[in-house]
């Protein structure tokens, strides 16, 4: 007996909902009870990817889906269509499908050109998108925003935006869109060209709550000012940043990455964080005022970096990782310059003791050294502004068979017991032990230090 066929209308649509567009379809078959009920489900998902090549099938059965739907008066919460192969008939259809979205109540609405090496154009969206006042999520790919702006934009409900690889020629255009969308609470941008500058301000995004910005092509390309203190996760790649609001009340996660902060020093309230990443060839000066949080640093050293001035890396290093003190830090280096990095100990521990920072200490310390010979000199910097819990080196985990990578092992722990016994200062007097950990997996150095003198989280002191 079918009993699944027996069960509500609304619980069957609910079962559909979580299938693809295809298995929803192919239950049709199942039964009569079954022949149209994928034809009421709520959402909707379009490929002509499915369709093999065959373009008017394809656009045939979007179009009579929809005119079913509309003909049903069926509620619709969600539309998905990517469409590879693009012409003047799409567009025009996609103009006449818009309004019947809007009639059917569509709240999220995602819309895509995926590229291939047969089709590189980006069309203007039709201007009839910025006219579906029911939308609350909008998900735009491979789009020309820079035309066919009207007057008006209603996004009034919409929540959620997210552009990937729009372009954005047209000055002033971003910024209207935005101006239009007051209850704005996710924002992601991606790889959008022509976008010059993005302001999150107070006044006009209260309700924001998570920012995402990616440009891996570009990344002097934009400028970023946030002034929004509901933000509760920040992740930016590749751009120039500035923080006009000091205090974030609800903030959780902010991701750095090839960032340039604009100001000299940050400092940040977010009594809320939980995790703090960055990566990038510049060194940060930020401070977070309270909390203890994870902090994970990723660090690349460029040529010019050592060669003008290793000192004043090292202390760029020391003070940001003072004003990261409270975290539970792990910090990543790798050094791309083929030249030794040195730097004389007894003035950068002199430089250290008169700024007034202390050592802090380091759960994991990881280094990618392409340089071997300047390992000891750039370690002993290290040591001076940094007690690491464990000491890895990536180097050795290459795909090397077990006899080339115990030999790397020996000697990397050689020259780290060298250093125990005739490095500088810092070395000699307070580092305690070392042993070898995880020969098999991950092989790491646990260090143990005798000075109890540092700055750390204090759950890092107990371990």
């Amino acid at each position: 007996m079918d009993r699944i066929s027996e069960l509500p209308k609304d619980i069957l649509q609910r079962i559909l909902y979580i299938l693809s567009q295809e298995d929803a379809v192919r239950t049709s078959v199942l039964s009569k009870s079954w022949r149209y009920i994928w034809c009421t489900r709520p959402n909707l998902d379009f490929s002509d990817n499915n369709f093999k090549g065959n373009n008017q099938q394809f656009l045939s059965t979007v179009g009579n889906t929809l005119q079913l739907y509309s003909d049903q008066r069926l509620c619709l919460d969600e539309f998905r269509l990517s469409i590879l192969l693009v012409d003047h008939e799409w567009v025009s259809l996609l103009e006449k499908w818009i309004p019947l979205l809007a009639d059917m109540g569509v709240k999220d609405f995602r819309l895509s050109i995926p590229s291939d090496y047969s089709n590189r154009e980006i069309i203007d969206l039709p201007s009839v998108v910025f006219k579906a006042e029911s939308l609350k999520s909008l998900h735009l790919y491979r789009f020309n925003l820079g035309k066919n702006i009207p007057e008006n934009i209603l996004f009034v409900r919409l929540q959620v935006l997210q552009l990937s690889h729009v372009v954005l020629h047209e000055r002033g255009v971003f910024d209207k869109i935005m101006s239009s969308c007051p209850l704005l609470t996710d924002v992601w941008l991606q790889e959008c060209k022509g976008l010059e500058t993005v302001k999150l301000e107070k006044k006009l995004h209260k309700y924001l709550k998570h920012f995402t910005f990616i440009n891996r092509t570009n990344h002097a390309g934009c400028s970023i000012e946030i002034d929004v203190p509901t933000l509760v996760t920040i992740r930016i790649i590749g751009c120039k940043l500035r923080f006009n609001s000091r205090k974030f009340s609800n903030l959780k996660i902010i991701t750095l990455r090839s960032v340039e902060i604009v100001q000299s020093q940050l400092c940040i309230d977010a009594p809320n964080i939980l995790y703090f990443q960055y990566s990038g060839s510049l060194i940060p000066s930020i401070f977070f005022a309270s909390a203890s949080l994870v902090s994970n640093l990723s660090l690349y050293i460029r040529d010019d970096d050592v060669e003008d001035d290793a000192r004043s890396w090292f202390l760029g290093l020391s003070k940001l990782l003072h004003g990261l003190r409270r975290s539970e830090i792990s910090l990543s280096i790798f050094q791309f310059t083929p030249n030794n990095v040195h730097v004389e100990d007894e003035i950068l521990v002199q430089d250290i003791i008169n700024g007034g920072n202390k050592p802090v200490v380091v759960l994991c310390l990881e280094l990618d050294i392409g340089h071997l010979s300047s390992f000891s000199s750039f370690l002993n910097g290290l040591f001076c502004i940094c007690r690491p819990s464990y000491l890895i080196p990536r180097w050795v985990h290459g795909p090397w068979n077990k006899e080339r990578k115990a030999k790397e092992l020996d000697e990397f722990f050689c020259k780290i017991q060298k250093m125990k016994e005739s490095g500088n200062k810092e070395t000699r007097q307070y580092l305690e032990d070392l042993t070898v950990k995880g020969f098999d997996k991950e092989f790491r150095v646990r260090l143990q230090w005798r000075d109890r003198d540092c700055e750390c989280n204090s759950k890092l002191l107990e371990s």
